[in-house]
């Protein structure tokens, strides 16, 4: 039997970029949404904005992975 390992990974970092009030998908696949420097240091703003980011890369990765599922051979 196969196993497979779901891997997370969550960064807070200062950026100047615009503020961002949706997800978006990077180049690289992953998905970002830029908070300003009050929502980042509110608990309740800062979960949402995590959470809200996390949806969308979760939803991606669970559908390339099933998709990938589906093509091999049984």
């Amino acid at each position: 039997m196969i196993n497979y390992k779901v891997k997370v990974h969550v960064e807070l970092v200062k950026c100047d970029d615009n503020i961002d009030h949706e997800p978006i998908k990077n180049n690289d696949g992953a998905f970002s949404m830029t908070i300003s420097e009050q929502d980042a240091i509110n608990i309740d703003m800062c979960e949402k904005s995590v959470l809200l980011t996390a949806y969308p890369t979760i939803r991606d990765a669970v559908s390339q992975h099933l998709s990938a599922m589906s093509k091999k051979k049984p």
